[in-house]
C-alpha cells in the first residue's frame, strides 16, 4: 500500500512540475556537428519532412519559466498525431512506436550543458541539456525568470509509418503552455520510405571490422555504400553492395572494413535509390587497437597547473581535444591544428577545472583516443 501510495504522489509530482513551464520557439537539426556547430535542417519554427528512417535528427526547443519560482525539470519528449494528442514519451526502447532516442552520437553525449541557439525571449539564458540515451533529466532545475534550450537526438524506427504528420512536445506542454502565437515542432513523413532498415551491428572481427544489416522491405532499392569515417565528420566509400530493388522480404547483408583507424571508427551506410536519391543510415562506432596504435599520455598526472598531452610517435593535424567530467558532461573543448610526435601540448584553459576526474578525449584524421585525468 504505501509504494501504490509513493508512485501516486511521484506521477503527481511528476506532472505538476512540468506544467508552470512555457514552450516557446524550435528548430530541426542535422546530426552532423557539436552542440554549436551541428547545421540546419530549416528556419525556426518551420516544420520539415522526414525521409530516411534510420537517421539521426536533432529537436531543439526553447522553454521558459515565469512562475515566481523555482521549477524542477524530469524533461521527456513527447509525440503525437494530433496537437490534441494521444501523446506518448521517445524512449531508447522504440517498442512498437515510430521514434525512439538514437541512444548515440557521434557529436553530443548525454547531459550535455546547451548555450543558447534559438532566437530566445527576453529572459536570462541558463545552460539546458542534450538527451541522447535517456529520456528523463536528473537534478535539474530552472529558475524563476530564465529561459533554457533542450535538444534531443532521435530517429524513426521499424514502426515508422509513411505520409504522416507527427507533433512533438517537451512533457506537460499543452495549448495553454505554448507561446502566444508558438506551435508544436512537427514533422511529416515522406510518402514512400525507401528503405526499412531493422538492424545495423558493427562487430570487431580480428583485425576487421565486420558490418551487418536487416532490412524489412526494400523500395526500389538499387544498392548500399559502406562508409567509414575516423572523426564522423570525414567520410570515405569502403565497399558497395547491390541492394534488391523492390522487395517485400526482408535480407541479410554484410560488409568488411579491411583497414581500420587505431581507436575509434565510424561508419554508417548510404543507400541509393534507381532514380539517384539517396538517405544515409544511423551511425555506429567500434573501437579498435592494434600493436602500432597512437598512444596519448598525460604529464603531470595528477595534475595541479594546466593540462598537458602528448601522442607518442604520431603528428595529428586539426586535433579536437574535448575534457569532460567522468559523467560525460564538456566542460572544455578546443582544436589544436597541429601536434607534433612526442611534443608536449598544453590545453588553452581559461582555469584550472575543479578536483576531480576527467576524461580527455582525442580526435583527428586516424586518431580517437581517450585518457583519465586527475586535477589535484
Amino acid at each position: 500500500m504505501k509504494k501504490i501510495l509513493f508512485l501516486i504522489v511521484f506521477l503527481v509530482t511528476y506532472s505538476n512540475i512540468f506544467a508552470f513551464l512555457t514552450q516557446r520557439n524550435w528548430r530541426w537539426r542535422n546530426d552532423d556537428g557539436t552542440e554549436v556547430t551541428a547545421t540546419w535542417k530549416a528556419n525556426e519554427m518551420t516544420p520539415i519532412t522526414m525521409t530516411s528512417v534510420g537517421q539521426v535528427m536533432r529537436l531543439r526547443i526553447e522553454v521558459y519559466n515565469n512562475t515566481g519560482a523555482s521549477v524542477g525539470v524530469l524533461d521527456t519528449l513527447q509525440y503525437a498525431t494530433s496537437t490534441s494528442g494521444p501523446w506518448k514519451n521517445i524512449d531508447t526502447i522504440p517498442g512498437t512506436r515510430p521514434f525512439m532516442l538514437s541512444k548515440v552520437s557521434a557529436f553530443v553525449v548525454q547531459d550535455e550543458a546547451t548555450t543558447a541557439q534559438l532566437n530566445g525571449i527576453a529572459l536570462t539564458f541558463v545552460p539546458g541539456k542534450i538527451m541522447v540515451d535517456s529520456m528523463v533529466l536528473k537534478n535539474y532545475s530552472l529558475p524563476d525568470q530564465r529561459r533554457t534550450e533542450f535538444e534531443w537526438a532521435i530517429k524513426g524506427t521499424a514502426n515508422t509509418p509513411t505520409n504522416t504528420t507527427f507533433y512533438f512536445r517537451h512533457y506537460g506542454s499543452t495549448a495553454s503552455n505554448l507561446d502566444v502565437g508558438q506551435t508544436y515542432p512537427s514533422l511529416t513523413t515522406a510518402a514512400v520510405l525507401p528503405i526499412n532498415i531493422t538492424a545495423f551491428n558493427v562487430t570487431k572481427d580480428g583485425n576487421k571490422v565486420k558490418l551487418e544489416w536487416n532490412t524489412a522491405s526494400e523500395q526500389n532499392n538499387e544498392r548500399f555504400e559502406i562508409e567509414s569515417s575516423a572523426n564522423g565528420i570525414k567520410w570515405k566509400t569502403i565497399a558497395t553492395i547491390k541492394g534488391s530493388g523492390t522487395s517485400s522480404e526482408s535480407h541479410t547483408y554484410q560488409a568488411y572494413d579491411n583497414s581500420p583507424v587505431n581507436g575509434l571508427n565510424f561508419y554508417r551506410i548510404k543507400q541509393y535509390d534507381f532514380d539517384g536519391n539517396s538517405h544515409v543510415s544511423e551511425i555506429k562506432t567500434v573501437k579498435m587497437f592494434t600493436s602500432n596504435r597512437a598512444l596519448i599520455t598525460v604529464s603531470p598526472n595528477p595534475s595541479r597547473s594546466g593540462i598537458n598531452f602528448r601522442i607518442a610517435s604520431k603528428a595529428a593535424m586539426n586535433v579536437e581535444a574535448v575534457l569532460t567530467t567522468i559523467n560525460g558532461n564538456t566542460i572544455h573543448r578546443e582544436v589544436i591544428n597541429n601536434v607534433q610526435p612526442n611534443s608536449a601540448t598544453k590545453l588553452n584553459m581559461k582555469q584550472q577545472p575543479s578536483p576531480g576526474i576527467y576524461i580527455l578525449k582525442l580526435k583527428g584524421e586516424g586518431l580517437s583516443e581517450s585518457i583519465k585525468v586527475i586535477i589535484e
